[in-house]
């Protein structure tokens, strides 16, 4: 069965976010699930694809001809319920990087807070370069964090170190509104955050 490409709105605190998939679910069954049809030729500030964290509630049913089973927005639950699925449990908000040895940051994009988490040392290494690229340490307040997102993807600058006997690099994102001030220091790399780099990842 062809695949159609499809989003759904995330429940709070993610508000404004969509999470994009493809699916073979009925049209109909799409339409209980509030599922919104998308096209990689409109841009849509605040999608994303395959990410670890956040993810929506799935919803399935059982039918004469098999197994019903998709992700669901939130304002489809209670019609979705009446239809006869399932829906799961929501899962904890957010990932915590926070350890001994790492950090939790973030860029935006795309109006997406794009994280991961950083290593302390590598941070200490960046030193002013940390807030010249954009990069924003995650204080504990943030519950709209988004990890492992396969899209949006941000640029990514790369250092150099020259060492007595060596030379290491070291690589992280960087906030693309922070062009102007990573140019020239950093060699610097594309990221994937527009809507013609949607087909690389759905």
């Amino acid at each position: 069965m062809t695949s159609r490409l499809v989003s759904v709105a995330l429940a709070e605190p993610y508000a404004g976010i969509k999470y994009g998939f493809r699916t073979t679910v009925k049209e109909s069954t799409s339409t209980v699930l509030g599922h919104q049809a998308l096209d990689v030729s409109t841009p849509v500030t605040g999608l994303i694809f395959k990410a670890n964290s956040p993810k929506p509630r799935r919803a399935s049913r059982r039918t004469a001809t098999g197994l019903e089973s998709s992700f669901i927005a939130p304002a489809a639950v209670v019609a979705a319920i009446a239809a006869g699925f399932n829906i799961t449990k929501s899962r904890p908000n957010g990932r915590k990087s926070l350890t001994q040895f790492q950090l939790p940051v973030y860029v935006t994009v795309n109006g997406v807070k794009y994280a991961w988490g950083m290593r302390k040392a590598q941070k200490a290494k960046l030193g002013a370069n940390f807030g010249a690229l954009g990069i924003k340490e995650a204080n504990g307040t943030e519950q709209d964090l988004v990890f492992g997102a396969s899209f949006p993807k941000p640029p990514r600058a790369e250092s150099i170190v020259t060492g007595k006997d060596s030379s290491v690099s070291s690589t992280t994102f960087y906030d693309p509104t922070n062009q102007s001030q990573v140019a020239g220091k950093f060699r610097t790399k594309d990221g994937q955050y527009t809507a013609a780099a949607w087909s690389d990842f759905v």
